[in-house]
């Protein structure tokens, strides 16, 4: 049956923002290089004094309580140029694979220019959380930071959190009742997920059709749950299982056609 997942540096630009307190702003494009997603975005700037050095802006995000049963909420951060020369970013070093920042390895940024980076988080366990992003330039040591924190309280939770094709090639996970209150999955959208049972239980068995998420993403065009790399290969899909569980209807669940990338170490 198929059915519809580091060091602080420049204190002086200290900001802990609250998701839920900050307020999606417009932010300016002059001199700023936009990685490209499909993805709404959560932003959070600091204010600060112009300096000639490297920042990372805002150098700390706090996201509060965070879910499966909501939408995820993308974050996002500025890799700032303020000295004279430019500087390149080999790539990204995470304290945990559930902090994907969207960033090309390799990637230079002019004097006086930025880069916006969206970064996606996957909810692993549930409880307080803190991770690291250290971004690494040119001598292959960090050069700036983000820490992000946030609480996870899920009453659905899929294992693992996301699905990566590489890794889990049979697209096989669960998804666990973290009380006690049985459910059943329904549906998902895109269709893309094989449930195992109908019946209502605290764990379902489920897997990922690969070959129904390839012939959506060659559609023309595709839905726009899909990111998709420069040479037009799709890279990630949020997928939203329906359930019949009263505090949690629908899971979210990236499903991604690679491992993420990790720092350039040469």
């Amino acid at each position: 049956m198929i059915v519809s997942n580091v060091h602080r540096f420049l204190a002086g630009c200290s900001l802990v923002c609250s998701l839920a307190a900050c307020v999606s702003a417009p932010i300016s494009t002059a001199g700023t290089t936009e990685v490209p997603t499909t993805e709404p975005v959560v932003s959070a700037v600091a204010v600060r004094e112009s300096s000639a050095s490297f920042e990372v802006l805002p150098p700390e995000l706090d996201c509060g309580l965070v879910s499966q049963c909501e939408p995820p909420t993308p974050l996002l951060v500025r890799l700032r140029n303020g000295t004279a020369e430019p500087v390149r970013i080999r790539g990204f070093v995470a304290t945990c694979g559930c902090t994907i920042p969207d960033l090309k390895p390799n990637i230079t940024i002019a004097p006086g220019e930025e880069v916006v980076v969206r970064i996606r988080l996957e909810l692993w366990g549930q409880g307080r959380k803190q991770q690291f992003i250290r971004f690494v330039g040119e001598s292959g040591q960090p050069i700036g930071r983000v820490r992000i924190q946030y609480e996870v309280s899920s009453s659905l939770r899929t294992t693992p959190s996301g699905i990566s094709r590489d890794l889990n090639p049979d697209g096989t996970f669960l998804i666990e009742a973290t009380g006690k209150v049985a459910f059943a999955i329904t549906q998902s959208e895109p269709a893309v997920v094989v449930a195992r049972s109908s019946e209502r239980a605290l764990e379902q068995s489920a897997s990922i059709n690969w070959t129904a998420i390839d012939a959506l993403a060659a559609m023309t065009p595709p839905p726009t749950a899909f990111t998709f790399d420069e040479n037009g290969r799709w890279t990630t899909l949020l997928v939203r299982i329906a359930t019949d569980a009263a505090e949690c209807s629908e899971v979210f669940l990236w499903v991604k056609n690679a491992a993420p990338a990790r720092a350039a170490t040469q």
